[in-house]
């Protein structure tokens, strides 16, 4: 009976380990960065996070989405607004575009800054000319 209970207690621990080692989506720590949520526009679907890691006069953004189309190439942007319903028009600084629902990039401007309540990181429909907003995440202490 112990000899079983011991095997029992060895594979419950063996098929646990494996699982703690392992990152979350988008290979952001749980409670690493300061984490925003996004919410999908003009019925795209698409919503997931964003996360600021400050770099001094820089922030370092993860941004990971749920819902996008595979192959598509998006652009992520930082761009005034006091919501994600009244984005001004005009790109403050753009991060590497998003691939796979996936992007890691860098802008520059401070974290501080960008969480004042007035700055959105928006997500693109593509990467050109034309493409409409898909995603959004206000940005906010």
């Amino acid at each position: 009976m112990k000899l079983i209970s011991g095997l029992a207690a060895a594979a419950l621990l063996l098929t646990a380990v494996p699982a703690l080692g392992q990152a979350p989506p988008g290979g952001v720590p749980l409670g690493a960065g300061i984490q925003r949520g996004v919410e999908g526009l003009n019925n795209s679907g698409q919503a997931g996070y964003v996360t600021l890691f400050p770099q001094g006069a820089h922030s370092r953004i993860v941004t990971d989405l749920e819902g996008t189309r595979p192959g598509r190439v998006q652009m992520v942007v930082i761009q005034r607004g006091r919501d994600c319903e009244t984005i001004q028009p005009g790109i403050l600084a753009r991060s590497t575009d998003m691939v796979h629902g996936m992007s890691r990039g860098e802008v520059p401007i401070a974290t501080d800054r960008l969480l004042s309540g007035n700055f959105n990181v928006v997500i693109y429909g593509g990467d050109g000319p034309g493409s409409r907003p898909v995603a959004c995440a206000h940005l906010f202490r």
